[in-house]
């Protein structure tokens, strides 16, 4: 169970693009400790969008994998996350599930059905963060992005 969330993300990764694979270095695994604010570093992303970012519509799907640079924070609380991602302010993510080894929580858009995910494995604090957008509002087409990111020990308030 506790390496499902990165076994079906490493296998994104190595299908996403047609005849392509990539590799990324994954740091040392650590216990996730539930108190303070966890900073966390991408390993790599995927992503799924219209192939053109023009007006006019594509007849074509991209699906790329790609190292990341992007950082997130993560504060725990009981019933929520608060999550930070490139210093955007925080979003609640409201918590789903919560076992000795895995964090689940998710948010709803408001405006737009989008739906984000995270799931932290607390025995290694491997995050795997999601993003399902439905319809992408300017097209007729779904968007979903998905990263690993790897968690530092938590800053102490």
């Amino acid at each position: 169970m506790r390496y499902g969330c990165l076994s079906l993300w490493l296998i994104l990764v190595v299908t996403a693009v047609a005849g392509q694979t990539s590799t990324f270095p994954l740091p040392k695994p650590h216990p996730w400790n539930p108190k303070g604010t966890h900073v966390c570093s991408a390993v790599g992303s995927v992503g799924m969008r219209e192939a053109k970012e023009s007006p006019e519509p594509s007849e074509y799907f991209l699906v790329e994998a790609r190292r990341s640079d992007s950082r997130m924070e993560i504060t725990a609380g009981d019933k929520e996350l608060l999550v930070r991602v490139n210093g955007a302010t925080p979003e609640k993510y409201k918590v789903a599930a919560n076992t000795v080894g895995v964090l689940t929580a998710v948010s709803i858009g408001e405006i737009e059905p989008t739906v984000s995910s995270i799931s932290i494995d607390k025995v290694t604090s491997y995050v795997v963060w999601s993003t399902t957008e439905p319809r992408d509002f300017t097209r007729d087409v779904p968007r979903h992005t998905a990263a690993l990111f790897a968690c530092a020990n938590p800053v102490q308030p």
